[in-house]
């Protein structure tokens, strides 16, 4: 399934992705695709505001965070990866990605996943981001289900 967005502020962005979490039933891979500024942080904030976690800020230097969920019957755990990084499959590996995975108490969300993609598991979220102009911003959101 394939949906397309168009977003005029960080509220708008954040929202659609609150909508997306609104309809997490389980742990998933979310795969987020864009240039640098172009809104995967800011998405990212969008999904954990739904499962109320307060702060969360982008993993570019320590390469994953990991958020305790406490308002959701499943997901237990909001898992943020930044590949920007990392230069090796043997690196990304040593997250524990496929573990974190294939638990359906996590929910794993990873920026810059294009690096990597032939180890992404099949059954993902992938979400487009592009800044068409300063403010507005395209998100094509892609389920692979």
């Amino acid at each position: 399934m394939e949906q397309l967005f168009v977003s005029s502020s960080t509220e708008e962005t954040q929202e659609i992705a609150s909508r997306l979490a609104t309809k997490l039933e389980q742990g998933t891979t979310v795969c987020l695709y864009g240039n640098l500024a172009a809104g995967k942080t800011t998405f990212t904030q969008g999904l954990a505001a739904f499962f109320r976690i307060p702060r969360l800020v982008s993993p570019t230097f320590i390469i994953m965070r990991q958020y305790p969920v406490t308002s959701h019957p499943v997901i237990k755990t909001l898992n943020h990866l930044d590949l920007y990084r990392l230069n090796s499959v043997e690196e990304i590996k040593a997250f524990d990605v496929e573990e974190i995975w294939s638990d359906p108490s996590n929910l794993l969300i990873i920026e810059w996943p294009e690096k990597f993609v032939d180890i992404l598991p099949h059954k993902r979220i992938d979400i487009f981001l592009k800044a068409t102009t300063d403010d507005e911003r395209e998100i094509k959101i892609i389920t692979h289900w």
